[in-house]
Parts: C-alpha cells; sequence; structure tokens
C-alpha cells in the first residue's frame, strides 16, 4: 500500500525520532507552522534534510517489505562519508554484513556501531518510522533517517532470516515542467 502524505507530517515524525536520539536536543511545539518545523529539522540534521530545501518533493508512507528493504541504500552523500565507507556496497545490508564479518564494535568513524547492535539485540521492538529519499524514478531509495535502525534490522535480518513489514516515508524528487509561452 502506498498513500501520499504531507510534508508537514514526515517532518512532524523526523522531528520525534530526532527526540529519541542520544545526546540530540531537540525541542518543538507539533502545532507550529511547517517553515517553523522544517528549520528546526535543518538545523538539528542539515546533511540528512538538505534535500527538502534542493528539490520540490513528493511524500509517501508505504509499506517497507523485506523485498524493498533489501534494496536500501546507505544515507546519500559524498565518498567519504562515514556509512558509506562502512557498506562496501553503499547499501544498508552490506553495512550489517560489515559489522558482522569484521566484528566491529565501538564507533566506526562516526557511526556508533555498537548502538546499532544494541538495537538489533533488542528487536523486535517497536517500529521507528524511515525517512527515505529518491531523486530519480529507477534508483534505489536512500535513507535520509534511520540509517542506524535499518542496519539493526539488517543484522537481525541476516542472523535470524526474520523481517516485519513496517512503513515508511518516502520523498521522491519532483519533476517540475515548465512551460514556455510565446507572448510576441
Amino acid at each position: 500500500m502506498r498513500e501520499r502524505v504531507t510534508q508537514i507530517e514526515v517532518v512532524r515524525t523526523w522531528l520525534e525520532n530526532e527526540r529519541v536520539k542520544p545526546g540530540v536536543d531537540v525541542e518543538f511545539d507539533p502545532d507550529e507552522p511547517e517553515w517553523a518545523l522544517v528549520a528546526k529539522l535543518l538545523d538539528s540534521c542539515a546533511f540528512e534534510a538538505s534535500f527538502l530545501w534542493r528539490y520540490p518533493i513528493a511524500w509517501y508512507r508505504f509499506d517497507l517489505d523485506e523485498s524493498r528493504f533489501r534494496r536500501l541504500r546507505v544515507i546519500d552523500g559524498p565518498e567519504n562519508e562515514s556509512w558509506r565507507r562502512l557498506s562496501p556496497d553503499g547499501s544498508v545490508l552490506g553495512a550489517a554484513r560489515r559489522i558482522l564479518a569484521d566484528e566491529l564494535t565501538g564507533t566506526y568513524d562516526d557511526v556508533d556501531v555498537t548502538r546499532v547492535r544494541q538495537i538489533a539485540a533488542a528487536l523486535p521492538a517497536p517500529s521507528r518510522r524511515l525517512v527515505l529519499f529518491k531523486r530519480d524514478h529507477g534508483e534505489r531509495p536512500t535513507i535520509a533517517d534511520g540509517n542506524h535502525y535499518a542496519t539493526a534490522r539488517a543484522i537481525r535480518l541476516l542472523q535470524t532470516g526474520e523481517y516485519t513489514p513496517q512503513w515508511a516515508y518516502l520523498g521522491v524528487r519532483r519533476r517540475v515542467q515548465l512551460g514556455v509561452r510565446d507572448h510576441l
């Protein structure tokens, strides 16, 4: 199932996700205007949410089944960004495989691998709503918010073969058609 949702719904959920992260202090009133909430989100996670001001976006809530989950990519960014270095192929499953194969713990660059392992050990826990984004049709979605949680779910999937479907938000870059009128 896929349904269209408003950006304000996604931003509120994303800010709620930020509130529960260790060491993050985000205060907001859900009734604030959209522009104020977007500003707080950009202030809290400028890199992760930067696409919000770069592109017009259509937002959807959809069921993230196992086959779609297996296609997820870690956060988009430069090749030397920590999540991209952690995952040899840029996928969430690749990050999970590397954590397991290399028996990583502690911190890998700025990725808290210990936290990923703690989340994986606690699963199944209440689902966290992932925020995904893709710029182009046919492109595999990247995770904008929820890399630790998704990687923990991938570890659990690799270890046990279990996957519990959940729903997620997906932002898709809209192509704006500009018409030129001849007024001569």
